[in-house]
Parts: C-alpha cells; structure tokens; sequence
C-alpha cells in the first residue's frame, strides 16, 4: 500500500509539473494582410478588468514588433459606440487627432489615429485602428491594428509619414470587415502560457 501511495504521489507530482511547464500548445492565430500574427502575450489589465491579447507576427516581441494585433476585453463598458467615443475625447484632448466612424445598426465603431514620440531617437511614428463590438459575454471587446516604425532621421520620418497615408486606408478597410476573435483569458507571455491553477480549464480558453 506505501508503495501505490508513494506511486500516485510521483504521477500526480509529474502531471502538475508537465501541466505548469509544458510549452507544446500551438497559439491561436490571426490572419491579417497576408501575414499570419501569433498570440504572444496575454494578461488581465488592472485598469479595465479584462484580459489583452496581443499578437506578433515571426520573430517579432513586444520590444522589437513593426506591427501588432490587439484584442482587449472591457468587461464594465457596456456601450461600444460611447465606447469609441470617450477614448476619442480623451485622444483629441492631449493633442493626438482621433478619426470615429460609427456604425448604428451593427452597434460599432472604428477609430484611428497617429501617435509620436519624437523628443529623443528613435523616433517612435505608431499607427492604430481600433475596431470596437458588442462582446458576446459582457461589455465591449477591441480589435486594434497598430503599425509602428522607429526612426533615426527627418528623411525616415518623411518616408513613414508617407506609408502610413499610402497604407492607412487600407488597413483601416482590412480591419473593418476582420472578424473579432474571442478574448483568450489565460495568462501568456513569450508566446507560452502561464499557468496558475486549473490546467484543464485554462487550457481549454485556447481552443
């Protein structure tokens, strides 16, 4: 009897362990403009109480990435539409001059802006598109596109400025018509997960 006590110990001991560091889960994707992005990180925001996913496309992280997939869950935002529009408010109110389009009848909206940090090199030129829906759950689910180029003279940023007018409207068409995908709620960072409790439970949010 010690024997099948001390035996169950090592293959629950065993199990625990694979489950807290195995790293063969494939990642959910997303398909965008010809390029496959892959979910890199994920964490519950402590300002909105819902979870951020972010995608990358190969060999691009969270320091180094040129262009981003978000997916952002707004659990006590009920409203998309009003939504889009506070954080429309609050972008032309620091300067940064935000462009909403609303839809009525399908309850959402699209916004799109320019952001630039251009007091020290690199110059950081970002532009984002956020698509905002009805979750199917609660509140408001975010798509968000963002384009970001890091530059080191006035010739690069005349350049970027350039592309992004040239792209702009594209990717804003691309995302408006891009399905929302369901918030991953599991913790996940270097493109592996994280896993605090409930192995099963959490795993089965990535299918």
């Amino acid at each position: 009897m010690k024997n099948l006590f001390l035996l169950l110990t090592f293959v629950f001991l065993a199990v625990g362990i694979a489950c807290a560091k195995s790293e063969k889960i494939n990642m959910p994707t997303i398909k965008f403009n010809g390029e496959t992005f892959t979910l890199y990180y994920s964490a519950k925001s402590s300002e909105t109480g819902g979870f951020m996913n972010e995608y990358y496309k190969a060999n691009q992280t969270y320091a180094s990435w040129t262009e981003l997939i978000g997916v952002h869950h707004y659990p006590t935002s009920f409203y998309p539409i009003e939504h889009a529009k506070e954080f429309a408010n609050y972008l032309n109110g620091n300067g940064i001059v935000a462009n909403l389009e609303i839809d009525e009848e399908n309850n959402s909206a699209l916004l799109y802006f320019v952001i630039a940090d251009k007091h020290k090199l690199p110059i950081i030129i970002e532009f984002n598109v956020f698509k905002y829906v009805k979750n199917p759950v609660c509140g408001t689910t975010g798509l968000q596109f963002a384009n970001r180029y890091r530059l080191n003279s006035p010739l690069e940023v005349e350049k970027a400025q350039k592309n992004i007018v040239k792209n702009g409207l594209k990717y804003i068409k691309k995302i408006s018509k891009l399905d929302v995908p369901n918030v991953i709620t599991i913790d996940i960072d270097n493109g592996k997960y994280i896993l605090k409790e409930g192995c099963q439970n959490n795993l089965e949010n990535l299918n």
